[in-house]
């Protein structure tokens, strides 16, 4: 019994690693260093996690179905970042708080076309992460995107706001085909 047991152990130890596989070969990562040298991926969200207050309590039932205050899933919202050359097209659900106020607006999602202030694009070797930050300024606001490319297509996007609390996302990310 005891015997079955270390076996069955050690087997799902085993496939654990075997399963999170955070680095790609040496192809994977040559072409992950080549989408994003080309400027050429769109970043999709499947969740967003903002930061929790307890003045939002109650507003659960108006998140989308699978949802709760700390975590949102967005895999049937439509969401981007699309990044081509030095263009930056964002189109993002916000979920959070208004630090400042100001006058109506009917656009309460992150959105935006144009060329960013700043950008910065770093590989990590280490890690094999690509770390991208952007500078982008809104009509009335600035934010500060920091994103995390992996070379398996995942990533995770922080973005912060001169005027809203932060929010963090979880996505895929691919090559956009020409």
């Amino acid at each position: 019994m005891f015997l079955n047991f270390r076996l069955f152990f050690i087997l799902a130890i085993a496939m654990l690693f075997y399963n999170c596989k955070s680095t790609g070969t040496l192809s994977e990562i040559e072409n992950f260093k080549r989408v994003v040298n080309e400027k050429n991926f769109e970043i999709t969200a499947t969740s967003a996690t903002p930061v929790a207050f307890a003045n939002t309590k109650g507003l659960e039932n108006l998140l989308p179905p699978g949802s709760n205050l700390a975590n949102i899933n967005l895999i049937n919202i439509q969401n981007y970042i699309k990044v081509q050359n030095d263009s930056l097209q964002i189109a993002l659900p916000y979920y959070g708080e208004l630090q400042i106020a100001t006058a109506y607006n009917a656009d309460a999602g992150i959105n935006f076309e144009g060329v960013s202030k700043t950008a910065k694009f770093e590989f990590k070797e280490q890690k094999s992460t690509y770390q991208i930050n952007y500078v982008v300024q809104l009509k009335n606001k600035i934010i500060n995107i920091f994103i995390t490319l992996f070379a398996n297509n995942r990533c995770c996007f922080v973005i912060n706001s001169s005027n809203r609390t932060s929010i963090t996302y979880n996505g895929t990310w691919k090559e956009i085909m020409k």
